[in-house]
């Protein structure tokens, strides 16, 4: 039963000052509770769902940014690059024209070639790998020399998977090299 504005003046009054306190304490406390969970709790979510989403938002701008501050860097990666593309040539044609490219590169390095062979391809979906085992003969400075062509080629896109270096039984300082080399096809 609800009580009326002189009841509870009334009860009020007829109360002890300890006993005031608590029930001015217990309505304050509901009431905070009450204001709390009704008003200040769907605001402070409604704050911080909007701080979460300025910072994901922020994350997402500045990770554009970098990548178009970089946008220079990948075109002129994009220009070196793209002269390694396959551009019209059969897989025949680009296998021959790397076999040629090693076997002028050996003999630039005055290594003497002994057997050059293309082992097949890899199929990668985007790019092919061609695998070429290549054997030759010469001395630790020209062999160091012709890794150093191989991997810094800038015709093809080439990469040295293995070499074994021994040394040929008789000669001193002449060494026979076994090579399993590698090359990128863009297509």
């Amino acid at each position: 039963m609800p009580y009326r504005e002189g009841e509870i003046s009334m009860l009020m009054k007829n109360m002890n000052k300890r006993e005031r306190v608590i029930a001015i304490a217990t309505v304050s406390f509901v009431s905070l509770a009450i204001l709390y969970s009704f008003v200040l709790d769907p605001v402070l979510r409604g704050w911080q769902g909007l701080n979460n989403e300025m910072r994901s938002k922020a994350a997402v701008l500045k990770k554009d940014l970098a990548m178009l501050a970089s946008r220079k860097t990948l075109e002129a990666n994009y220009e070196k690059f793209s002269k390694y593309v396959m551009s019209g040539k059969s897989e025949e044609e680009t296998v021959s024209e790397a076999l040629s490219y090693l076997e002028n590169l050996s003999r630039a390095d005055s290594c003497v070639l002994q057997n050059i062979k293309p082992i097949g391809t890899k199929d990668y979906g985007t790019y092919k790998e061609l695998l070429i085992d290549l054997t030759c003969d010469g001395s630790i400075s020209q062999f160091t020399k012709f890794l150093y062509d191989i991997e810094n080629t800038k015709n093809m896109i080439l990469k040295v998977r293995h070499f074994i270096l021994t040394s040929k039984a008789g000669q001193e300082g002449a060494l026979k090299g076994s090579f399993l080399i590698s090359k990128v096809i863009i297509e």
